[in-house]
């Protein structure tokens, strides 16, 4: 599976899954922030006051930190989204995800976007580290939006004729393309439009 880490990517004691563990999640931070190509090896290790043995222990090369980063950033918004959606029971409950999300990032101090859109619009053009990973975080946020409407379709909420799995793509890209646009213009509207018009469509298919 894309993504699956090797027993040599594990460090074999609680202190060095530790010290790579917050390797990682410095350079998921930097990568965010400033781009995949202009974080290095040498920098993370600066930050994180890892000396340049211990990187490459950990990492033989900026790629196999690039992998982590994706994992790693994946895990955050899946384990985010998996709280949000686990209970939806109703269209009214998806309102209530799509309003936690642009609270979310209006409390933050600026616009950052989608970390994982950020990583993609670098890696995703790319045949080398990060792109499977990508397809496949992609994917499971994907999952995780067609099974929350597959239970309200199950439930007798949408009609049975909902298609649920293009419903999921509608509000994934309404949701990745309103933090794009959002981002660009450090202006909640887009995002919020977007999702309210995902959630409008969705309407369409719920049974009165």
């Amino acid at each position: 599976m894309p993504g699956t880490e090797t027993i040599s990517d594990r460090p074999s004691t609680a202190k060095g899954r530790e010290t790579r563990r917050r390797i990682v999640e410095a350079a998921a931070d930097l990568m965010v922030e400033r781009g995949v190509a202009a974080v290095s090896l040498d920098e993370v290790g600066r930050i994180t006051s890892t000396s340049k043995s211990q990187m490459y222990h950990y990492f033989t090369s900026k790629d196999a930190l690039v992998t982590a980063v994706v994992l790693c950033v994946r895990d955050r918004i899946l384990a985010f989204q998996g709280d949000l959606l686990v209970g939806v029971r109703s269209v009214d409950d998806l309102q209530q995800w799509a309003d936690s999300i642009v609270a979310l990032h209006r409390r933050a101090p600026q616009w950052s976007g989608c970390p994982l859109g950020t990583l993609a619009s670098e890696l995703t053009g790319e045949t080398g580290a990060g792109r499977i990973d990508i397809l496949e975080a992609f994917g499971s946020w994907q999952l995780l939006l067609h099974d929350a409407l597959a239970r309200l379709r199950d439930s007798g909420s949408l009609r049975a004729d909902a298609d649920v799995e293009r419903l999921a793509i509608a509000m994934l890209a309404s949701l990745e393309g309103g933090l794009l646009l959002s981002r660009a213009l450090q202006d909640e509207t887009p995002l919020a439009v977007a999702l309210d018009a995902a959630i409008g469509h969705l309407r369409t298919f719920a049974v009165p």
